[in-house]
């Protein structure tokens, strides 16, 4: 199995802001943070930027979440061009969101 991963996204200390823990199949896992969203829900648009475990930029994106019933439809962007898709629910822990980088073959 490779090109997927899983990601847990919590409120962050500042309003707007998610934090973000993550493991992918093929990048290992570290942490994010993502600013520019709502208040009061994980239901908005972001900017995300991922970090390794040892704390070194690894990537930046567009991160779209959209609630539909009682799940989420998550999207990222990669300078405007969709890169992966994921489906998620909402936990007493956070937002813990499964997806697939849609480049992968």
């Amino acid at each position: 199995m490779s090109s997927v991963g899983v990601v847990l996204y919590k409120k962050g200390d500042q309003p707007g802001s998610l934090t973000a823990e993550w493991c992918h199949s093929d990048y290992g896992s570290g942490t994010g943070l993502a600013t520019g969203g709502p208040v009061n829900d994980f239901e908005g648009h972001y900017i995300i930027r991922y970090y390794d475990n040892s704390g070194n930029f690894q990537a930046e994106r567009e991160l779209n979440i959209q609630k539909s019933d009682n799940f989420y439809q998550v999207s990222w962007f990669n300078n405007g061009v969709i890169s992966g898709k994921g489906i998620g629910i909402e936990t007493e822990d956070g937002l813990s969101v499964g997806y697939r980088d849609l480049n992968a073959t």
